[in-house]
């Protein structure tokens, strides 16, 4: 059974590729604030607040339909249980509310109460509320940074907690910046959940973070590692960790969002996008920030020169490795027979026609002695070849010596003597006195 390898990610290396994709998504996100705006709710802008207890049978559909008739089809409907209906329209003058309960009363049903009165509660909500709400949002938001910074620094350090501040901003800004491109309605709930989103962000960041601590701790001069090579490292160790916590927050978010009421919805709606951002946020851009700001330093920025001179030998050393096998690999006589043979052929010119009497004089009969060259002649002959080797120039051929004469081959007869001729054989002399 093959074993499951996990792919590694190296995400500090392709910091051009995940700066291009933050920043399109930041800059669309910019463009939408500034050009679409934000939708704010009632709560934010003023306006009518309407709570009618209807008849049995009563559902949002038709509420909503007997608004729309009446010219308030952008009026936000919620229903709290009961039969009971919340109805938020821009602030109305007094006629208009009295319109609208009896266009409610007629297509849906509005219930009464003793005296015969509809059982409507009416509220006018000025943009002193919804101005509240944003200043005291702002105000928490900015305690929560210095609140961050502050506990970061001191926990890891300082460039891991401005790292943090800068991941926060771009979590933020792209939630914000969906609301206005795609024209979600801003209400005190999705207020809610920007922080709310903001708080889980950071957790994630310090899983990280409190990894690479550890890591980079053990960083020494005698380590072939970067500190870029350690974030990476730390990264891909608690991956599987980050995005499995994620997947299990969005499973009941996505159920909120696919069967909840329109009040749910608004809280769910944000807590979706942003723990979506924040993941990337923390996986993908927080690691390479962090890891280009620590080597600026000395100390990291000596680690990384060692860590590339390290790789630049090891990748010598295989390549010289890798060509040494390859010669070695040539010059084995199974891979050189066939490819050299080819190779002298066609350099001496010679085929396979010429070269097979050649062969066949060599395994049959010995090569003929070369003939003996004669012995010089005093005279007219020596007189020409000293004259020959003066006019053309070239000195006289080394004589060659003899071949020693073959040694005679033992006969029968010989034998025989040599037999009688051994110790003890024949006549003794007689010794004299």
């Amino acid at each position: 059974m093959k074993r499951f390898h996990r792919p590694y990610l190296n995400i500090v290396s392709n910091w051009k590729i995940v700066y291009a994709i933050s920043s399109i998504i930041f800059i669309v996100a910019i463009i939408a604030l500034f050009t679409r705006g934000l939708n704010f709710g009632i709560d934010f802008t003023g306006g009518t607040e309407l709570t009618v207890k209807a008849n049995s049978g009563a559902t949002i559909s038709k509420v909503r339909s007997t608004t729309g008739k009446l010219g308030y089809a952008d009026a936000q409907i919620q229903s709290t249980g009961g039969n009971t209906f919340v109805i938020r329209v821009p602030e109305l003058k007094d006629q208009q509310k009295t319109k609208l309960i009896d266009g409610l009363a007629k297509d849906v049903g509005v219930q009464k109460d003793k005296s015969g009165n509809y059982i409507v509660n009416v509220n006018d909500v000025g943009p002193g509320w919804g101005a509240q709400v944003s200043r005291q949002a702002i105000i928490g938001l900015a305690i929560f940074l210095v609140a961050v910074i502050i506990y970061i620094s001191l926990r890891f350090e300082f460039k891991m907690a401005m790292t943090a501040i800068i991941e926060i901003v771009h979590d933020f800004v792209i939630t914000i910046g969906i609301y206005a491109l795609l024209g979600f309605e801003v209400t005190p709930a999705t207020v809610i959940a920007v922080l709310t989103i903001l708080g889980y962000s950071l957790y994630d960041t310090i899983v990280i973070f409190d990894r690479i601590k550890e890591n980079s701790d053990q960083l020494t001069r005698q380590s072939r590692k970067s500190y870029s090579d350690t974030v990476n490292d730390s990264v891909n160790e608690v991956l599987v960790r980050s995005i499995n916590t994620s997947l299990v927050t969005l499973v009941p978010i996505v159920s909120i969002l696919l069967f909840g009421g329109a009040t749910l919805k608004e809280f769910a709606l944000p807590l979706f996008i942003g723990i979506l951002s924040g993941t990337y946020s923390s996986i993908i851009l927080a690691p390479p920030i962090l890891a280009q700001w620590k080597e600026t330093e000395p100390k990291y920025r000596a680690y990384r020169d060692r860590a590339d001179r390290s790789a630049t030998a090891r990748a010598a050393s295989a390549t010289g490795t890798g060509a040494k096998r390859i010669a070695a690999k040539g010059a084995t006589p199974n891979q050189q027979s066939k490819p050299a043979a080819v190779k002298q052929k066609a350099a001496s010119g010679q085929g396979k026609g010429a070269k097979a009497p050649a062969q066949k004089t060599q395994q049959g009969a010995r090569p003929k002695p070369k003939p003996v060259n004669a012995p010089k002649v005093a005279g007219a002959e020596g007189g020409a070849q000293k004259e020959g080797v003066v006019a053309g120039g070239e000195a006289p051929k080394p004589k060659q010596k003899p071949p020693a004469p073959k040694a005679a081959q033992p006969t029968s007869k010989n034998l025989a003597k040599s037999r009688t001729k051994g110790p003890g054989s024949g006549k003794k002399k007689k010794k004299k006195k």
